[in-house]
Parts: structure tokens; sequence; C-alpha cells
């Protein structure tokens, strides 16, 4: 039989041991799910920049950098503007590259080498914003280099998604009162 006073020590301190067998701590439940409950609504743009060229390039990109993003339905889904989005998606730069490798003498017409696509943004969402790019990289002709390049941008905002899911959840949360 234990004595009374220990008693009380027990009724004490027994709440307080048993608390870490409980459930995980708050900071774990804000984790990004592996599917969230509601895709984050994402408007994607380019910029204005000053030169007609980048323009050009950038309007011909928008509409593979906007299937790519539409592709990950799980995580996104388009918006109209900027007011109705929860993130927005600013394309600032598109470029591509190449690296010539010769493969024999100066007089062997086979030229081999690697292409590069360069697709740049800002993204902004949950009081955060980052730059993210998108690259491909592959033998000259051997595919649609535009297409991975669009598809790896996707890629880094899920990426982005995840890292900051507490903040977007909480930013959807006070511009949605009807979301959970």
């Amino acid at each position: 039989m234990i004595p009374n006073g220990s008693a009380r020590t027990w009724a004490l301190v027994l709440p307080l041991l048993m608390a870490p067998l409980g459930s995980p701590p708050a900071a774990g439940q804000d984790e990004a799910p592996r599917r969230p409950p509601e895709p984050f609504r994402v408007f994607v743009h380019t910029s204005d920049p000053g030169d007609d060229a980048l323009r050009a390039a950038l309007e011909e990109v928008l509409p593979m950098v906007r299937e790519r993003v539409e592709r990950r339905r799980h995580w996104f889904q388009l918006a109209g503007s900027a007011e109705a989005a929860d993130l927005t998606l600013r394309l600032v730069n598109y470029r591509t590259g190449q690296h010539e490798d010769p493969l024999g003498p100066a007089s062997y017409v086979d030229v081999r080498g690697r292409e590069f696509h360069f697709l740049d943004a800002i993204v902004l969402g949950g009081g955060e914003r980052t730059r993210l790019s998108g690259l491909d990289e592959r033998e000259f002709a051997s595919g649609p280099g535009l297409r991975n390049a669009a598809s790896h941008l996707a890629e880094e905002l899920e990426r982005f998604c995840k890292e900051n899911y507490a903040a977007l959840i909480r930013l959807r949360a006070e511009n949605r009162p009807d979301t959970r």
C-alpha cells in the first residue's frame, strides 16, 4: 500500500510522464501530407520585361508551364487571377544554350553536344517569396527540352508547397474562412 502523500505525488507526476506517449506535437501536424485535402490554386503569369525578345519567349512558354502545373492536380489547380489564387508563379526568364563536343578530327562531320533549357520563376505564397528554376539538359535534338524544364519547375513548386505547407494552410484559412 502506498502512503497517502506518495499517492498525491504520483497523481501529479503521472500525467507529466504520460504526456510524451500521447499525440505527436503540434509541429508534426503541420507537415505536408502526401496529398493535400484540397489543391492549392495557382495563378501562373509572366513578368513584364523590357526586352521584347524575352517577353515573346515568356509568352511562348507560358501555356506549357500552365499545363505542367495543372497536371499535378493533386497539389494544384489553376486560378484565373492573382486575387483568386493561393500562390502566384511569375515566369521571369527562359533561356536555352548548347555545348558542342566534337567526337572526331576537325574534318569529322558529326558533332555531338548538350542542349540546355532554363526556366526561372518567382513563387509567392504563405508570406514566402522564393526563386524557382526548371532545368532540362540533354543531347542535341533528343527530345522536348521545354516540356521537361516546365515539368521540373512544377516539381520545384510542389517541393516549395511541401516545405511551407503550414504557412500556406494558415494563409488559406485567413483568406477563405470557409476552408478548414
